[in-house]
Parts: structure tokens; C-alpha cells; sequence
């Protein structure tokens, strides 16, 4: 029981040292560029999933097309 507590304290301390340590060296601007980098790669997903959404509905109206010729 004891152990788990100084375990649990010292996780608080740690996580707090390592906040101090990140807001002091600058994760501010790590975290700015970063956004913007992640913004950019989303713009870019995006039109990817456009031209691949544009890309499967031709194909399936072409199977479909084909579909309805080989039917009776």
C-alpha cells in the first residue's frame, strides 16, 4: 500500500517536472509547428479521399453499366 502511494507521488512529481521542462525549453513552438504540419497533411488526406471517392464512383457506374448489359 505504501509502495503504491510513493509510486503514485512520484509519478505527480515527475509529470510536473516534465511540464516545467517542456513549457521552459519551448514545446510552445514545438507544438506550433507541429499544428501547422498536421494541418497540412489534413488538407492533403482530404483531397486524396476526394479523388478517391470520384475515382470508386466511376468504377462502380461502369460496373453497373455492365451488370445491366449482361442481364436479361
Amino acid at each position: 500500500m505504501i509502495k503504491t502511494m510513493i509510486k503514485v507521488i512520484l509519478g505527480i512529481f515527475l509529470g510536473i517536472f516534465l511540464l516545467y521542462l517542456f513549457i521552459y525549453f519551448g514545446g510552445a513552438d514545438y507544438l506550433e509547428v507541429v499544428g501547422k504540419k498536421t494541418e497540412k497533411a489534413g488538407k492533403e488526406l482530404k483531397q486524396y479521399e476526394k479523388n478517391v471517392k470520384e475515382t470508386t464512383d466511376k468504377v462502380l457506374e461502369k460496373a453497373k453499366d455492365k451488370v445491366k448489359e449482361k442481364m436479361p
